[in-house]
């Protein structure tokens, strides 16, 4: 207690008896005396008051200056100089929130110091908190407060409209009046308010009777409440009344039950609460809307059907004819495939002809000139022949003479007489030789006018033989243009073939295809009918609008 006289130490030591926590300051603000309470109160404070006010220390607090409180001391202490009566005020240091009590201590109208009761706010702002959620509550919900044996305390006005009672005719009434007769005897009952004194809460949806019978849907939770020995001192209830959205989820949900049962010709006539308006439209809007697609689809699936049965029909027919086809284009591709083999063998074997042709033109050309050779190398005999002639002329009369000459040796040798007989001999073989030289020249000269004939008759035929071989090299050459020409269409023709060939496969191959895809057209037509006949199955399990149907909206009048 720094700086206080003696009497005034021994008043303030009252101070330190009482639970509020009291700070005093001089005039000039600086703290001159705190109590316990309040030093315990900062104490558990001082780290988060650090956070915010670095120079705070509660070391040195006694002697400082109040404006280590306040980041901008120049407001507090306008407040502070024209203060004349007591002021309260809430402060915040970081997340810490206090309560200040400021009363300024006066001698006559001086103001000669003050003191500052401190006290932490966050029971009050909680309690505030509380009190504030505990309004909003109220305006929305329905609460009523009961005895642990169940009876009634009080209720707001939200409740007590819901089951239009008035709070002197239900205070002190037993919870059991707003049950089911049979359920409020059941040992469920029992067991549920056993629970809640047991302090278990209880949470769900209840059927609840208000005023008159009238029957309610409540979504509630059941509270008990504590006091500070852990005992139950009440069961509080907060509720929602449910029962128009309950209703809404009721009829919906039979409109529902009674659309998987196949039955469209419903319609929900009696109207919901207005935030369940739109949902009873939208209900009869799409069970119209279902009730005309599924009529639609029943006729479209007659349509259908028929159409199927014809494109099944049809498909098999086309079936069958395709399966024709591709058996025709079948074997007309195994005749193409012969005949392309027979061109194929025809062009070569005319390729052979040709190159045969070629050679045999080549041959008669060969022939052709032999034969000239021939006919010259004849011509050349027929002129030795003469030539051969003309010597055998010269050697005949050379025989001639010599024969001549020894006829007159023998006459002058028969002349001489005895002495000319031996000359006589001689020229008689001279005479005999030249007789025989005579006839062989004779012989030689025939021999060769018969060559000479005969040579003749070589030339010509040789002659006739070169004009026959240039005549035959002439048709040769003419067969071996025909036969080029004969080869070269052929290669065409077998070049076109080949391709027809192809062309035939492939329609072979596209048929077979085709008849493939037609036999699957068939199946998806087999199928498509069969699902059309389910489909019309499943139809007919609906009952559409027309038939006689009751209204759910009947269902749910009471």
């Amino acid at each position: 207690m720094y700086g206080l006289s003696k009497e005034t130490r021994s008043k303030l030591a009252a101070l330190e008896t009482i639970n509020a926590n009291i700070m005093i300051a001089d005039a000039r603000l600086n703290i001159r005396y705190m109590n316990g309470a309040v030093k315990t109160l900062l104490s558990e404070a001082e780290s988060d008051l650090k956070k915010e006010l670095p120079r705070f220390d509660m070391q040195s607090l006694i002697g400082s200056n109040i404006d280590i409180f306040h980041k901008n001391p120049g407001h507090q202490r306008s407040m502070l100089a024209n203060l004349q009566s007591q002021h309260r005020a809430t402060i915040w240091v970081g997340q810490r929130a206090f309560d200040l009590i400021v009363t300024p201590l006066k001698n006559g109208t001086t103001i000669t110091g003050f003191v500052v009761e401190w006290a932490n706010a966050k029971e009050r702002l909680l309690n505030l908190d509380y009190q504030n959620q505990m309004q909003a509550i109220t305006r929305v919900q329905a609460i009523v407060a009961f005895t642990p044996e169940g009876n009634v305390i009080s209720a707001n006005q939200n409740f007590l409209n819901a089951l239009g009672y008035r709070l002197e005719e239900i205070e002190g009434k037993n919870h059991s009046m707003f049950v089911d007769k049979d359920y409020a005897a059941s040992p469920a009952y029992q067991e549920f308010w056993t629970a809640l004194r047991g302090g278990k809460y209880q949470a769900e949806e209840f059927v609840r009777y208000g005023k008159g019978g009238k029957r309610l849907v409540i979504s509630a939770s059941y509270n008990p409440i504590l006091d500070e020995k852990g005992r139950v001192t009440k069961a509080v209830k907060f509720a929602m009344d449910v029962t128009d959205r309950v209703y809404a989820v009721d009829t919906i949900g039979a409109a529902l039950a009674s659309l998987a049962n196949g039955n469209l010709d419903i319609k929900l006539t009696k109207p919901f609460a207005a935030d369940f308006e739109s949902l009873r439209n939208n209900m009869n809007e799409a069970i119209s809307q279902l009730n005309g697609t599924l009529s639609a689809v029943s006729q479209s699936t007659d349509l259908i059907d028929s159409g199927t049965r014809e494109i099944s029909h049809s498909a098999q027919d086309l079936s069958r004819r395709t399966e024709q086809q591709a058996a025709s284009l079948e074997e007309t591709a195994a005749a193409l495939d012969e005949i392309t083999v027979n061109v194929n063998n025809a062009s070569q074997r005319a390729e052979e002809a040709r190159q045969a042709t070629q050679a045999a033109d080549a041959s008669a050309e060969r022939s052709g000139q032999i034969v000239a050779e021939a006919v010259s190398a004849m011509a050349r005999i027929e002129a030795s022949s003469s030539q051969i002639s003309n010597i055998i002329g010269v050697i005949d009369e050379i025989a001639f003479q010599t024969n001549l000459l020894a006829l007159n040796a023998g006459v002058e040798a028969a002349r001489a007489g005895e002495a000319g007989k031996g000359f006589a001999v001689v020229a008689q073989e001279v005479r005999e030789l030249a007789q025989r030289s005579a006839n062989a020249a004779k012989e030689i000269k025939e021999l060769i006018r018969k060559s000479s004939e005969e040579v003749q008759t070589g030339v010509k035929l040789v002659s006739e033989t070169g004009e026959a071989l240039k005549t035959i090299q002439d048709n040769v050459v003419k067969a071996n243009t025909l036969m080029q020409a004969i080869a070269g269409s052929t290669r065409e023709q077998s070049t076109g073939l080949v391709a027809v060939n192809q062309a035939i496969n492939q329609m072979d191959q596209v048929t077979q295809q085709n008849a493939g895809m037609v036999e699957e057209s068939n199946a998806a037509s087999a199928t498509l009918a069969s699902e059309t006949a389910r489909l019309r199955e499943l139809i007919s399990r609906f009952k559409l609008e027309g038939r006689a149907s009751p209204s759910l909206a009947n269902r749910y009048a009471a």
